[in-house]
């Protein structure tokens, strides 16, 4: 079926995020116990609705205290992570990734047939990502990254704000991406197709 509105995945749907961890690791070793609580923190909160952007990175930066295992002020996390690691993350991604080569032609085409597009992440910093790769923001009609939406992926509310900033209802959607745990749980529990990527081939969209 056609869809009204496709919501592309970002990291290892639109990129190739091979080594991307190591790559972060290497460029933020001093810290690293920063960069293990993150992602267990994310772990634990994944999927989970927080209602707001404040509330869940209250409850991240909470979170992610209880896996640093020295003692560290909740400033000193909320500073490194808007002021260190979002930063390193975009800096990465210019020096060592790009867009799959579809990525320009397929957006041009959704545009010329009237289907709206999203850029959906589970991380923030969007925009800046998208720079480093040489993704036009003007491609998409919305990016929009999970924790301004109040929760990760698969949050069924998550999803559901995604559409309502779209304007398109869930059923009429398409999301994009290569991760059935998050993207496709997300996308079934909302009524939304799903299309698993799995490998460098670009997304066989029905447009007709």
């Amino acid at each position: 079926m056609r869809p009204r509105a496709v919501i592309f995945d970002l990291d290892g749907t639109l990129y190739d995020k091979a080594r991307l961890p190591l790559r972060v690791v290497a460029a933020d070793w001093i810290h690293l116990f920063y960069l293990r609580a993150d992602r267990y923190a994310r772990k634990d909160l994944m999927g989970k609705d927080f209602g707001s952007e404040q509330a869940f990175y209250d409850a991240l930066f909470r979170q992610m205290r209880t896996h640093i295992r020295i003692r560290v002020e909740d400033k000193w996390v909320r500073e490194w992570f808007s002021g260190t690691y979002m930063p390193v993350i975009a800096r990465t991604l210019k020096r060592h990734y790009r867009l799959r080569p579809w990525v320009p032609e397929l957006f041009r085409q959704l545009r010329e047939q009237g289907i709206r597009t999203a850029v959906f992440s589970d991380y923030s910093a969007v925009p800046e990502k998208l720079q480093a790769l040489g993704f036009d923001p003007s491609w998409a009609d919305v990016i929009a990254d999970a924790p301004s939406l109040g929760g990760l992926k698969p949050s069924p509310a998550s999803f559901l704000r995604l559409t309502e900033r779209l304007g398109v209802p869930p059923q009429q959607c398409l999301m994009v991406g290569d991760r059935d745990d998050t993207d496709g749980a997300g996308a079934r529990a909302v009524g939304m197709s799903f299309l698993h990527i799995t490998g460098p081939e670009p997304p066989q969209i029905p447009m007709d």
